[in-house]
């Protein structure tokens, strides 16, 4: 696939057809992404890559924390976001449930939806991406930077993937269940799987910010 095809056609997958992926496949598909840059070819992250059972118990445990209301206590702190960006986050969440004619009073529909990211959008597998603790910020932002190589590579195996907060909300129980060592920080949880395009949230797509409102042009 073209790069730019790519880029443009890359979506969050919220609806995963049940058919697990190939662990040959998922081997591939990180170790191409592994070429992800870092600073000064650092390689500071590290993977978990979950399915089948396993998977079940974890999403299952999640979920139940997550309809309980557990108190989120995620390695990274989630951010407050202010302004326009909260704007954005708001925009963004109301056309969605418009989409899914989740009305803006039924709590209930709120909290299944809610609940639904915890169980990974039901999808076949996960990626865990994970580093050392204290090493530095910089390792936070080479795990983005490998979130996203993973979230392009993917494409090229006819996979969906997206990035999940709420797969990271609750480390203890990662860690715990899949045995990764507390001196690790969990960054960011990937579904992955192979789309089900029909499903009528895979239809959902994102808006832009015009380019005009966000870059200034210096000698250019």
């Amino acid at each position: 696939m073209d790069i730019i095809d790519a880029i443009n056609s890359r979506q969050s997958v919220r609806a995963f057809k049940p058919d697990q992926v190939p662990r040959k496949v998922l081997e591939e598909l990180l170790t191409v992404s592994q070429r992800s840059p870092s600073w000064a070819n650092t390689q500071t992250w590290e993977f978990a890559v979950v399915g089948s059972d396993v998977l079940k118990d974890l999403r299952e445990t999640l979920a139940k924390r997550a309809f309980a209301q557990d108190e989120r206590n995620a390695d990274i702190p989630y951010p407050e976001w202010k302004g326009q960006y909260k704007e954005r986050r708001s925009r963004n969440g109301h056309k969605l449930y418009d989409l899914l004619g989740i009305k803006r009073d039924d709590m209930e529909a709120q909290l299944n939806w809610f609940v639904s990211m915890y169980r990974f959008f039901d999808a076949p597998n996960a990626i865990y991406i994970y580093t050392e603790k204290g090493v530095s910020n910089w390792a936070i932002f080479n795990s983005g930077l490998m979130a996203q190589t993973i979230s392009l590579a993917a494409l090229n195996y006819g996979l969906g993937s997206i990035m999940l907060a709420a797969g990271v909300s609750y480390p203890d129980t990662v860690k715990k269940k899949l045995n990764i060592p507390e001196s690790k920080q969990i960054v960011i949880a990937m579904a992955i799987g192979y789309p089900d395009m029909e499903a009528k949230v895979n239809k959902f797509r994102t808006e832009r910010v015009p380019l005009a409102e966000i870059c200034s042009w210096h000698g250019v």
